[in-house]
C-alpha cells in the first residue's frame, strides 16, 4: 500500500525540460578549453575585441606616419608640415564551427570524464583554427626581416642575436616581443647557455602561461601550428613584437544545442567569428630553413 507522503509530487527534470542549461554549460568549457589551447592569440594585438563587437566587417587602423624635426634659424620662420598616414584594413572574415551529436545526452553529462573530453575536442578545434590562421598573417610578412638557419630545423644562439638585431634597427622594442618557434627548434634550444627554462624563474608553469622559457629577454612560446618543412625558406620560428598583428573575435565562442527526437540526441555546434591583418612587416622576423 502507498502512502501519499510516499508517491512522486510533480513532473521529474530531464533532458528535455532542462535543455535550456545545457548549451551554457557546453558553452563555458569549450571556450575555458579553447583559452587554454591558444598561443599565438595572446601574443598578438587583440585591442579591438570590444570595438568590432556587433558591428561591421571592415575596420580602418590607422598607420601614423614619422614625424621629423628641423633646425630652427634665426630670425626665419618655422616650416610646417603635414604627414600622410597610411592604414591597414581588418576584414572580419573567418566564421569557424565544431558540430557533434552526442546521443544520450544525461549519460554524458553524468560522466565527467566523458564530457570533458568531448568539451575539450571541440575547443582546442576552435583554438587550433585561430593559431593557424594568425601564423599564416605572420608567414606573409616580406622577405626583408628574415634569419636563413645554417642547418634545417636547428637554431643557434647567433641566428638569435641576429634576429633581435633586426628588430632593434627597425626600433622596435625588443623587450615587448614574443619568440614562437617550431618543437625541432626549442629541442636546439636547451643548449643554448643562454636560454632559460621558465621553472627556472617561477614565472608560472608552462602549461598554464604557454611560455616556456626566456632567451636574452625574449620570452619563448613553441607551437605545432607552425607546419614541420624541411624545404628551402620554409618557416619554422618567430620574434615579433604583438602590433604586428592585429586580430579581433566579432563573436566569441558560441554554444547552440538542440534535441534530436529522429537520433535521440542532442546536436551541439559551437562557433566563433573573427579576423585579422598583418600592420607592420618590420616587427616580424622569420627564422627560415636554408
Amino acid at each position: 500500500m502507498a502512502f501519499a507522503s510516499q508517491q512522486s509530487q510533480g513532473n521529474p527534470v530531464t533532458t528535455t525540460t532542462g535543455a535550456n542549461y545545457i548549451p551554457e554549460i557546453w558553452s563555458d568549457g569549450i571556450k575555458a578549453y579553447m583559452e587554454k589551447a591558444l598561443v599565438f592569440e595572446k601574443l598578438v594585438d587583440t585591442s579591438l575585441n570590444g570595438l568590432v563587437k556587433g558591428r561591421g566587417d571592415v575596420f580602418h587602423i590607422p598607420k601614423l606616419a614619422a614625424d621629423a624635426d628641423a633646425a630652427k634659424t634665426a630670425q626665419t620662420p618655422v616650416s610646417f608640415s603635414a604627414n600622410t598616414h597610411g592604414e591597414s584594413q581588418l576584414t572580419i572574415d573567418q566564421h569557424r564551427y565544431v558540430a557533434k551529436m552526442v546521443e544520450d545526452m544525461a549519460s554524458t553529462q553524468a560522466n565527467p570524464g566523458l564530457l570533458e573530453k568531448e568539451v575539450s575536442g571541440m575547443g582546442y578545434a576552435l583554438a587550433k583554427q585561430i593559431d593557424i590562421f594568425i601564423e599564416n598573417l605572420l608567414e606573409s610578412q616580406n622577405s626583408a626581416s628574415h634569419v636563413d638557419l645554417a642547418t634545417d630545423n636547428q637554431l643557434t644562439a647567433a641566428e638569435i642575436r641576429s634576429g633581435i638585431q633586426l628588430l632593434m634597427e627597425a626600433d622596435v622594442p625588443t623587450g615587448e616581443c614574443n619568440m614562437v618557434v617550431h618543437p625541432r627548434l626549442y629541442v636546439h634550444l636547451l643548449s643554448i647557455s643562454d636560454f632559460v627554462d621558465a621553472s627556472k624563474y617561477g614565472a608560472g608553469a608552462p602549461a598554464a602561461t604557454g611560455e616556456i622559457g626566456r632567451v636574452y629577454g625574449v620570452p619563448v612560446y613553441t607551437s605545432t601550428n607552425i607546419a614541420q618543412a624541411d624545404g628551402t625558406g620554409e618557416e619554422m620560428g618567430y620574434i615579433f613584437h604583438p602590433s604586428a598583428i592585429s586580430f579581433a573575435r566579432q563573436l566569441d565562442v558560441r554554444t547552440q544545442s538542440e534535441y534530436s527526437v529522429d537520433y535521440l540526441g542532442q546536436k551541439v555546434v559551437a562557433d566563433v567569428l573573427y579576423g585579422g591583418v598583418k600592420v607592420f612587416d618590420d616587427r616580424i622576423v622569420e627564422f627560415r630553413n636554408p
